[in-house]
């Protein structure tokens, strides 16, 4: 699957989302995704790593083998130093 392919999907779901998508074997269905989104202020973990689960709910079917997830809002983001591309 194409990584834009899945930064869209993410988007299209989360609309305010930051999204870096990584191959993480080299073989394009391995990824590790950082999603950085104000929609999961206030929200457990698991809550945010869920909502993007459902996004790739059929990609993970067909395409996508196996996801690591990073999330966090923006302002959590600046404390960590991460940089937006």
């Amino acid at each position: 699957m194409e990584f834009e392919n899945v930064k869209n999907l993410i988007k299209a779901g989360i609309s305010d989302a930051y999204v870096e998508v990584q191959d993480m074997t080299g073989t394009g269905d391995h990824l590790d995704l950082l999603i950085i989104s104000d929609q999961f202020k206030g929200k457990m973990l698991r809550a945010q790593h869920q909502m993007v689960m459902d996004l790739l709910r059929e990609s993970l079917k067909t395409d996508i083998h196996a996801v690591q997830l990073k999330t966090m809002n923006f302002e959590d983001a600046q404390k960590r130093g991460i940089k937006l591309k």
